[in-house]
């Protein structure tokens, strides 16, 4: 119970981390902005905003769904790094998405793994009656 727990914070604490990163470097810190700051938060957040409820949840094909994303965010990640100016803010984009992908699997496993000893107790159960 204490694996699925974790798992399901980091996935909380890494979603919540890359949408507050994405809002505090596009809003304030970034002095050299391509497009619009708002279009670009709109951009990078939205996406991840449709999972907070699933996840808040603990649904696990939320939590499966999210890995998927967390792999684009990643490469979002890596892309910021290769620009000097912006290697800081793409290293925690990359951090912060291997976490998302992490609590994502981990909580999908330890959710298996519960499933699967509750059908074996319920079948016991049933045939010990």
């Amino acid at each position: 119970m204490k694996a699925i727990t974790s798992s399901y914070l980091l996935t909380l604490l890494s979603l919540f981390g890359l949408v507050i990163t994405i809002i505090v470097w596009n809003g304030w810190l970034t002095t050299d902005q391509q497009m619009p700051r708002s279009l670009e938060i709109a951009i990078f957040c939205v996406p991840l905003l449709f999972f907070v409820r699933g996840i808040l949840y603990g649904k696990r094909g939320t939590h499966v769904a999210l890995m998927v994303v967390a792999f684009f965010y990643f490469l979002v990640g890596v892309w910021h790094v290769i620009e000097p100016s912006e290697r800081a803010y793409g290293i925690v984009i990359i951090v912060l998405s291997f976490g998302l992908y992490l609590g994502g699997y981990f909580y999908a496993k330890n959710h298996d793994k519960i499933a699967q000893a509750t059908l074996d107790a319920a079948n016991e159960q049933i045939h010990s009656e």
